[in-house]
């Protein structure tokens, strides 16, 4: 099964549509939006481990210009991993 998380972000003034478009690019990324409220975007990711989406998260998205804020959030229960 694979392990699922979402990073909130908030993004820098004239960053956002360019900053969606790198972070899409990411193997692990599924689905990257822009949103309106408290945060600027929401990212998913999925990996085979926890340890491999702390990796993506740590190594490769939190490293994308742009980037004011983030907050990794890990799916905790099984069933709502579908």
């Amino acid at each position: 099964m694979m392990e699922a998380a979402y990073v909130l972000f908030n993004l820098q003034p004239r960053k956002k549509k360019e900053f969606i478009r790198k972070v899409r690019e990411i193997e692990g990324v599924k689905e990257a939006r822009l949103v309106i409220g408290i945060f600027d975007a929401i990212v998913r990711i999925e990996a085979d481990s926890m340890e491999a989406l702390e990796r993506i998260y740590l190594n490769q998205i939190d490293n994308v210009e742009g980037i004011a804020h983030s907050r990794l959030h890990l799916v905790a229960c099984p069933r709502t991993r579908k």
